[in-house]
């Protein structure tokens, strides 16, 4: 790390303490925040989604399930983040770090074509897993972009969600996007989100809070399934002009990292009850009315973390839930549940005599390297 980033980094981390015991107030935490001055070649850190790709029409496009469908948001992905890294590239950055935050269900490889990515970013695989929300982010790197990203749940956007499908996640009762949730986690290291790439939807949704942000807008939403694409050529070109120009306002020292106030008071609220009564299993949050759970942190990325657990709870009691309602739709799946049943109490009894089939088998080999969501 040069000595012109360190100061910057410094600057911006005393910055981060002022502000934490300045005003309660959101805005005046806004408009405090200290700007960082300017560094040669800074390490940027581009983080990609999916939902928001270019050419991201349909929800296909992003299942790995999908094979045909999926090619296609592979290779529209691997072109948006490609002209990001060409901006990036003509706008003075030094290395760039690239990183899967998608998840498509593909878990032999990243999303992007890596063998297709231009060569001036390198593809970040680690020998352990992490979450490029959180661990995958650390004080090496001077900025970050986000490209393919989309609005947050229960809006009009394509394929709008917030971790899910149908969570709403408010921290100090500011309504996050996925975006807010990596800007959030960056600035404990003072790093700014600089770029962003998605819907028009989207886009409106970052204004307020993101007010130096460049941003592309690469599609049209028409609804949650439906997006209109920008002429071939065009997303690229608006990608790779709006990664450059937020690169040289960058080092022009136009940009300050996205400080909340501590302590986080999260806030996550479910559109049915027995979504809530998962999430609210986890014992570090508290019910707050009948669809929505309450927790309160210091740190940032140990709230997200809880939120991650308590939506994975109660995403777990919701799918249970369906499953059984399904099953129980016909008398083949009544059978199913009742040979569960039966299965259940076998293993209490004799777990050696339990049938082959309900045993999980040998454990997989051990992944050697991980890519973020993966």
């Amino acid at each position: 790390m040069t000595k012109a980033i360190r100061t910057m980094r410094l600057v911006a981390l005393v910055a981060a303490e002022l502000i934490s015991g300045a005003s309660s107030s959101a805005q005046t935490s806004r408009t405090a925040a200290a700007t960082r001055p300017a560094a040669n070649h800074p390490k940027i850190l581009l983080i990609y989604d999916m939902e928001g790709v270019s050419g991201v029409a349909d929800p296909y496009h992003v299942l790995f399930q999908h094979a045909d469908e999926y090619a296609l948001g592979r290779k529209s992905l691997t072109s948006d983040v490609n002209a990001a890294i060409r901006g990036l590239a003509a706008g003075g950055a030094g290395s760039i770090w690239v990183q899967d935050d998608h998840g498509s269900g593909n878990s032999n490889e990243p999303d992007v074509l890596v063998d297709q990515m231009d060569p001036h970013a390198s593809f970040d695989f680690r020998p352990y897993a992490f979450d490029p929300y959180s661990t995958g982010i650390d004080g090496s790197v001077d900025a970050i972009v986000c490209v393919g990203m989309h609005a947050r749940a229960n809006t009009p956007g394509f394929m709008a969600h917030t971790y899910t499908v149908d969570v709403d996640y408010r921290v100090n009762d500011v309504e996050f996007t996925e975006t807010h949730i990596v800007a959030a986690s960056a600035a404990r290291w003072g790093i700014p989100v600089i770029m962003v790439s998605g819907d028009n939807v989207l886009e409106g949704q970052l204004k307020t809070d993101f007010p130096q942000l460049h941003y592309a807008t690469v599609k049209t939403a028409k609804s949650h399934s439906l997006a209109e694409p920008l002429p071939a050529g065009e997303a690229e070109k608006r990608i790779e002009t709006a990664a450059h120009a937020a690169l040289e306002d960058f080092l022009d020292g136009k940009f300050r990292p996205y400080y909340l106030k501590p302590p986080f008071d999260f806030r996550l609220s479910f559109p049915e009850y027995q979504e809530t009564d998962g999430a609210a299993e986890n014992p570090m949050v508290q019910r707050d009315g009948d669809l929505s759970i309450r927790f309160e942190c210091n740190s940032f990325v140990d709230g997200y973390e809880i939120a991650t657990k308590s939506i994975h709870l109660a995403m777990e009691k919701y799918f249970a839930a369906v499953l059984i309602r399904l099953l129980s739709q016909d008398p083949a799946g009544r059978k199913s549940l009742d040979q569960l049943e039966d299965v259940v109490i076998q293993r209490w009894l004799d777990w050696d005599h339990a049938p082959e089939w309900s045993k999980p088998g040998p454990r997989p080999p051990a992944k050697k390297r991980f890519y973020g969501d993966s």
